[in-house]
């Protein structure tokens, strides 16, 4: 499977889908783990709405960046606690910010349970931004297949639901399904720098007017990251690596109006340490 030592926006749609997921931690010893990152992005896509309009423009003055931290800890019978924050930090906006560039924060937490080779996951989020606050409750499920395909391959297929429990003035309570899939595979097997590629695919359908439109289908995306551990760093400064991603996204214009293109590219470069 992909590293995921470098994360990408949590309430975004760029891998993996299914988010706020705790950090490997590097050992089976480890009960306690986590990982930073920060991210520099083309667009900010939530949900297949493409939040600061950037369309076809790729690394334009819409792009952003994003700085996470999430934690972790192991509990027995196969629970585990996950928690951290994420923000969005660029000048895209003239007014209501949190403070100087960063347009957005959002905080979460909650539990996760595997037991053989299915995860559960309920995680509550507050995303504050544009003066107010964001309520959601995201439930997912998500299947090791590794073993069915003698464990070097594996498609990771996972489903995810979105549910906004309390919106922002104007904005409906509401929901989104997402069902992704995201094959991995090893490039260059190497003990200072292995090369892994995913192919995240995705397909997300939604409730009435949560994105301001119609209820159904809401956009598919397929892309395709590839990592690069930087195991030359000494093992006392953390697990580095760096990824790169870029998404090709399509959206209907009836349940996500708000997009200035139906069709968009996206790019995201990535650094991130696990501990």
């Amino acid at each position: 499977m992909a590293d995921e030592s470098t994360r990408s926006a949590p309430n975004s749609d760029s891998p993996s889908q299914v988010q706020y997921e705790s950090s490997e931690p590097s050992g089976t010893a480890d009960k306690i783990y986590g990982s930073v990152g920060l991210d520099f992005a083309s667009h900010f896509v939530s949900y297949g709405g493409d939040v600061w309009g950037g369309g076809h423009d790729f690394y334009g003055s819409q792009s952003t960046k994003f700085a996470y931290i999430d934690l972790g800890a192991d509990l027995p019978n196969g629970f585990a606690l996950t928690f951290g924050a994420w923000s969005d930090i660029n000048n895209n906006a003239d007014e209501d910010t949190i403070g100087g560039n960063i347009q957005e924060i959002d905080v979460y937490g909650g539990l996760t349970y595997t037991t053989g080779a299915v995860t559960l996951g309920a995680i509550y989020q507050q995303w504050y931004y544009g003066g107010d606050t964001e309520r959601v409750l995201d439930l997912s499920v998500g299947y090791d297949d590794s073993a069915l395909w003698g464990g070097d391959f594996a498609l990771n297929p996972s489903f995810l639901t979105h549910i906004r429990v309390n919106g922002q003035e104007g904005q409906d309570d509401g929901a989104v399904f997402v069902g992704a899939i995201e094959p991995a595979f090893d490039v260059v097997d190497s003990p200072t720098t292995p090369v892994s590629l995913s192919i995240p695919v995705s397909v997300g359908f939604m409730t009435d007017d949560f994105q301001g439109g119609d209820s159904g289908f809401g956009y598919a995306s397929i892309g395709a990251t590839a990592s690069l551990g930087l195991g030359f760093i000494p093992a006392g400064y953390g697990d580095w690596s760096l990824a790169v991603n870029t998404t090709y996204y399509h959206t209907d214009e009836d349940v996500i109006p708000g997009n200035p293109e139906d069709d968009f590219l996206t790019g995201t470069v990535s650094i991130g340490m696990a501990f």
